[in-house]
């Protein structure tokens, strides 16, 4: 079976549901630790060093600030940096545009790209 299909196979269930009883184990012992004092967990449970309940709420936080700083900031700057001058003739024609060819008279045209002379003939020339 190919590796890139999104289909599920064997390794994949098994790996995917590995993960989600980890994931949801991971998640209950945070849960613990953010909202069971600590004299409960020192005295009756005998788990003697957890870090401290300031990272509980700090780390959370810290995430998601990172995530939206990479969101609003960082993602959208990479992409207009990957992004073509706008005179550039990258943005009119590609490598995977199709030109276009005769059709029958009659039938329905085969598909292609419209080029930018026709675009710009019909948009902003009102006398044809």
């Amino acid at each position: 079976m190919s590796e890139r299909t999104p289909a599920p196979y064997r390794p994949r269930s098994v790996y995917g549901y590995a993960m989600y009883i980890g994931f949801n184990f991971l998640l209950l012992l945070y849960l613990i630790w953010a909202f069971i004092p600590d004299v409960i967990l020192h005295e009756t449970l005998g788990l003697t060093y957890w870090p401290s309940k300031y990272w509980a709420v700090a780390l959370p936080i810290w995430i998601l600030t990172a995530i939206a700083v990479f969101a609003f900031a960082i993602y959208p700057a990479i992409n207009m940096s990957m992004t073509p001058e706008i005179d550039d003739p990258r943005t009119i024609i590609d490598e995977h545009g199709l030109e276009q060819r005769n059709s029958i008279p009659g039938g329905i045209p085969p598909v292609s790209d419209i080029p930018i002379t026709e675009v710009c003939r019909k948009l902003y020339l009102y006398n044809e």
